[in-house]
């Protein structure tokens, strides 16, 4: 009796002890689970705070646009007053001077034509400096508008789909790799720069890929303006066939409110199939740049073909210090 007691005491032990190795296998998974998805936090927690300060950085500059841009406007009512006011004065003194010449025969003919000239004169130049302080308030009042429009966007590019610019995708997808780089000239006048180059998509990869789509970036975004040979929709009616690959302006409506934001889209009029070793090139794209608005401009390229859901960043950018 003693002897079964002391195996059924023995299995029992054996039991609870191969139990208790299970609970506790169990809960180190549990452990190192639970581990995993702390760091996953932590990082999703980094990476949302590192997204906050990028709004916040944005938030600060925009804030800096909108002072300067109130600074101007105060500043440019406060000259329309002064101007109006000598416009006023010269008036009421051209209107004396018609007065002093009827009632005043000591005045010659002559040197009075001369007086109207000058003061008519003045008066353009006034009115010169008024029209030109439009535009400038022009010009910062759209940067302002753009900035606005990029910041709710979040700074991201968006097309139908929403690709994220900042997720690289040869680690998802090793077959396709592309390398978009661009070839240009400055050629600098006096108040004025013109870019001229070529924008070249090498397929690096081992898969053919669709028709692609570009997007030019401008910093700051009012100085979005791209020419060359690169037509309208509209316009290709009117237009004789091309032989070589035809470029057009991307018409939709997240492209319109895209260019609001300083971007521009453009595509190959027919589709196109770019082999692996193989080159597709936009020629001879043209950036017009007023100088006396801008005290720098960069202009950052990305390329996406939508079929893939693959886009790339081109390896260099334009950039342009005055």
């Amino acid at each position: 009796m003693d002897e079964q007691k002391e195996a059924l005491s023995y299995a029992q032990l054996v039991n609870r002890k191969q139990y208790y190795q299970e609970k506790s296998l169990k809960l180190e998974k549990e452990f190192i689970f639970a581990k995993e998805k702390i760091n996953s936090l932590e990082q999703q927690l980094k990476d949302i705070g590192s997204k906050w300060k990028k709004l916040e950085d944005k938030a600060n500059k925009l804030d800096e646009i909108k002072k300067s841009y109130e600074q101007l406007q105060e500043k440019y009512q406060q000259e329309v007053q002064e101007y109006e006011q000598k416009l006023t004065a010269l008036e009421k003194e051209a209107e004396q001077l018609r007065k002093n010449q009827k009632d005043d025969g000591a005045i010659d003919y002559e040197t009075y034509q001369q007086r109207v000239r000058s003061y008519e004169q003045l008066l353009s130049e006034v009115q010169e400096e008024i029209n030109e302080k439009d535009r400038e308030l022009a010009v910062y009042k759209k940067r302002l508008n753009i900035f606005e429009k990029r910041l709710k966007a979040g700074g991201e590019l968006q097309v139908s789909i929403k690709p994220d610019l900042n997720k690289k995708d040869t680690a998802e997808k090793p077959h396709i790799k592309v390398i978009p780089y661009i070839d240009y000239a400055i050629i600098i006048d006096k108040n004025r720069c013109m870019i001229r180059g070529d924008l070249i998509i090498e397929n690096v990869g081992e898969q053919t890929l669709g028709t692609p789509m570009v997007c030019f970036r401008f910093y700051p975004g009012d100085a979005a303006l791209i020419k060359g040979r690169i037509m309208n929709a509209q316009d290709l009616e009117y237009k004789e066939p091309d032989q070589q690959l035809q470029w057009v302006f991307l018409e939709s409506d997240w492209a319109e409110e895209a260019k609001e934001r300083g971007e521009i889209w453009i595509h190959p009029l027919s589709s196109v199939k770019t082999k692996a070793n193989e080159l597709l090139t936009l020629s001879d794209f043209q950036i017009p740049i007023e100088m006396k608005y801008y005290d720098h401009v960069s202009v950052e390229v990305f390329v996406y073909f939508q079929d893939s859901d693959y886009k790339a960043k081109s390896v260099n950018q334009i950039l342009i210090n005055v």
